[in-house]
């Protein structure tokens, strides 16, 4: 005899035990809003650098990387001697800070030298020559199969970073009571201690051969040795107050392809994201259509991202930036502008930078459709080669962050809750169905 059992759309789906929150535990920044308090530790400002090719990227993260005074964390071959040398000869303007904690990521594999320390290193993973010549492929197209190919295992270098950026969290140099060892199943305080004193025995014999390895390699030093910096990177537990993130001088190589999307995804989700995209004063200053070029990539880009973008006005000690900031706040000054490179005489239209016709009414157009633009946008001055205007860098960079409190983050808790309600409407489906079946089976 067939025994029915009454069961509803609700009994057939099991809520989680801990609702809502099983969804935002799967996002790092989420998980760690939802668990810490508002006096906890800032979370480190991830700032990816972006730009045309030859806008000075990485000239700037040169600079950037000075300001912070970011140590030499264990980038040991000739290559970094000379990248830190190199640093050391640009000069910089800007008044002595407090010391700040960064940590340096370069994703241009194409690049045969950078003037600053990375920690993480991509060349270190990918040879693009080598890519080259496997897959019979030109610069551009090995560069985008470099990002992929190392965009594989990015979750290990997002791993790297919360080590670093949270050492507490990920149990480096917190201390438990002996209550929480002996609820976590720990050994008792007495055997905890004579295990920790053969354990700072051993180290220090391990430590020891180490350093007289060290003493050797420095005395035996070759050029193809590359040591792992990520291993030093991680052991120090000073806090980070910056991720720094220099890209490819071929832009839409990171920033229109997938591996671009999976990086930018993976810090935004983990870390306050900020786009920095460098512009080329001086180049904006002899044609509005080049400035008018960059400031529709960055809509392209802002759009594409959803994160909070400075326009960092590079080169300033060669042009200054009050026309490009002008431009930007002023409709009525830009169209001056354009009259002015249209009106210019002795010139050709091309040179002139202006130019009657179609082009000139596409860039009015234009214009008109970007002044909205431009009021959800930071902007300032800098000079990567003397180190100008980098303090307020840092000023606009920790406004722009506060944008991404509330804009980007608010963006991802309403994007997860509405994934949650999908999910759940489709358990719904799913129960009535299978409630409807079985009351046509008649075992309801």
């Amino acid at each position: 005899m067939t025994t029915r059992v009454p069961l509803s759309t609700d009994d057939i789906i099991s809520p989680s035990p801990d609702g809502k929150d099983s969804y935002y535990a799967k996002i790092p920044i989420l998980r760690r809003r939802a668990t810490t308090t508002g006096d906890s530790k800032k979370d480190p400002i991830c700032v990816i650098v972006v730009g045309m090719a030859g806008s000075g990227k990485t000239t700037l993260m040169a600079q950037l990387q000075k300001s912070l005074n970011l140590r030499d964390d264990g980038d040991g071959d000739d290559n970094a001697a000379a990248n830190n040398n190199n640093t050391a000869d640009i000069e910089s303007t800007s008044p002595p800070q407090s010391k700040r904690a960064g940590y340096a990521i370069n994703l241009d594999p194409a690049a045969k030298y950078i003037p600053f320390s990375s920690s993480i290193d991509i060349r270190d993973t990918v040879d693009y020559i080598e890519v080259m010549r496997q897959h019979k492929l030109g610069p551009n197209g090995a560069i985008l199969t470099c990002l992929n190919l190392f965009a594989t295992k990015f979750d290990q270098v997002m791993a790297i970073l919360e080590r670093r950026a949270f050492p507490l969290e990920n149990g480096d140099g917190e201390e438990k009571s002996d209550d929480d060892k002996k609820s976590d199943g720990g050994p008792p305080a007495k055997e905890e201690d004579e295990a920790k004193s053969k354990t700072d025995e051993t180290q220090q014999q391990q430590q020891q051969h180490v350093n007289n390895n060290n003493t050797k390699a420095l005395d035996d030093t070759d050029d193809t040795t590359t040591p792992n910096t990520t291993t030093t990177t991680t052991s120090n537990n000073s806090p980070l107050d910056y991720i720094l993130i220099d890209t490819p001088g071929q832009i839409e190589a990171f920033t229109w392809s997938a591996s671009g999307t999976i990086v930018t995804s993976a810090l935004a989700t983990t870390f306050p994201t900020v786009l920095a995209f460098v512009v080329d004063t001086p180049r904006c200053a002899a044609s509005v259509h080049t400035f008018m070029s960059n400031m529709l990539y960055a809509c392209s880009m802002l759009y594409r991202a959803k994160l909070p973008m400075v326009i960092v006005l590079n080169k300033i000690d060669i042009v200054g930036c009050e026309f490009v900031k002008e431009w930007m706040e002023d409709y009525d000054s830009f169209q001056e502008a354009l009259d002015d490179a249209s009106s210019a005489n002795g010139y050709s239209d091309e040179m002139a930078g202006g130019g009657s016709g179609y082009y000139a009414s596409l860039t009015r157009s234009l214009s008109l459709v970007l002044d909205e633009f431009y009021n959800h946008l930071h902007k300032v001055g800098v000079s990567a080669a003397t180190g100008e205007g980098v303090e307020e860098f840092w000023t606009v960079v920790e406004q722009a962050a506060e944008d991404y409190e509330e804009g980007y983050l608010v963006d991802l808790k309403n994007r997860v809750e509405e994934q949650r309600m999908k999910e759940r409407a489709m358990q719904r489906v799913g129960a009535r169905k299978l409630v409807r079946d079985l009351q046509e089976d008649g075992q309801l």
